[in-house]
């Protein structure tokens, strides 16, 4: 018996109709371009695996170039099974899917279940936070000044001593590469945070409790090593990354920023990993030995703020203070070579912050 199909030569891509005809020990191929017929003849051994669905079988044959069949006659894929039972060729993929009967297909099913899963709940904040990381520096400063200034909508500004703080951080040696800009909002609330792109915020309420400046730089160079780190970008990007990737699946790319900016608010609520903050720390401790200050600054305002008072809860709670970390830093600063000195100029510029 004889089945319609196309034969295709491995040479050109266009299928030729061809007559396929089942033998004994292999399958003959008949022909026809039209202008001329041919004729090959396919040895079982050389057969490889085939492809069923419901309206076509689809067999290959040899090596490079290969060639294939496409019958779509539902018939032929019985006539295979019954003329060559048992041939390697025979066992498809999708029988064998099909094949697998409800608890392998249950099976299947839950597998990739769990997997999208685990996309989600690890990969996909995990790609989001690769992706922050490698913000071009142009985009981390206009998203973290659109951020910055709708924060600040819902504060009231300290205009003097936003003025005093930013004297007192334009006579600190920074690095960084952003430009670093700090503002002091009025409240009792004990709280600092980092925006990104560069912005610094105080609260009144953290600055009354400090008793010396040291204390102040080494705040400053923790929440700028937040900055340069992109710690606070990445931590909102993981915070949000299922709003990210809704915009991108809607090809709205320009949609990450505005997902971010909306909330703003969320910023003074982020949490750092253990990791993140032991490198912020490190960052304060390298602004005071830049600037040849005391580092028992970063000790002594962590020890102020782990004191347990029921003020300084709101800001343990977003910048955890362990015993660990303040043990670290002790241990950092017995390796650090230097004689503090005092800076004139910061320290007036900080009797004028206490004043106002």
């Amino acid at each position: 018996m004889e089945y319609e199909g196309k034969y295709y030569n491995g040479r050109v891509s266009k299928g030729i109709p061809a007559f396929i005809v089942l033998e004994e020990n292999g399958i003959s191929i008949n022909y026809s371009t039209g202008e001329e017929n041919g004729h090959v003849f396919w040895e079982l051994e050389g057969i490889q695996q085939s492809e069923f669905n419901d309206a076509t079988t689809l067999l290959r044959y040899g090596k490079y170039p290969q060639q294939s069949i496409a019958v779509f006659e539902q018939g032929f894929r019985e006539a295979l099974q019954q003329k060559y039972k048992g041939s390697a060729f025979l066992k498809s993929n999708y029988t064998s899917f099909l094949n697998t009967g409800l608890l392998g297909l249950a099976v299947v099913g839950l597998s990739l279940f769990a997997l999208t899963m685990a996309f989600f709940i690890w990969g996909v904040p995990f790609l989001a936070d690769r992706a922050a990381a490698h913000f071009p520096r142009d985009f981390e400063r206009e998203l973290g000044t659109n951020l910055h200034e709708k924060m600040l909508m819902a504060y009231d500004v300290d205009s003097a001593r936003t003025v005093a703080l930013n004297k007192y951080l334009d006579n600190l040696q920074v690095t960084s590469d952003f430009p670093i800009d700090a503002v002091v909002v009025k409240g009792d609330e004990v709280s600092a945070y980092a925006v990104p792109g560069g912005f610094v915020v105080l609260h009144d309420g953290l600055l009354q409790k400090m008793e010396r400046h040291e204390e102040l730089a080494g705040l400053l160079g923790h929440e700028i090593g937040h900055v340069q780190l992109r710690h606070s970008t990445r931590a909102m990007a993981r915070s949000l990354s299922y709003y990210m990737l809704l915009s991108l699946l809607f090809g709205d790319v320009t949609g990450i920023a505005g997902v971010i900016i909306d909330n703003a608010s969320t910023l003074h609520n982020l949490e750092y990993s253990r990791e993140a903050e032991q490198e912020a720390d490190k960052a304060g401790l390298v602004l005071l030995q830049q600037n040849k200050l005391d580092p028992k600054g970063m000790v002594w305002l962590m020890e102020r703020l782990d004191s347990g008072e029921p003020e300084y809860m709101e800001f343990i709670s977003t910048h955890p203070r362990t015993q660990n970390r303040i043990e670290e830093l002790n241990r950092q600063i017995k390796e650090a070579k230097y004689k503090p000195a005092s800076n004139p100029a910061l320290e007036a510029a900080w009797e004028e912050l206490k004043k106002k």
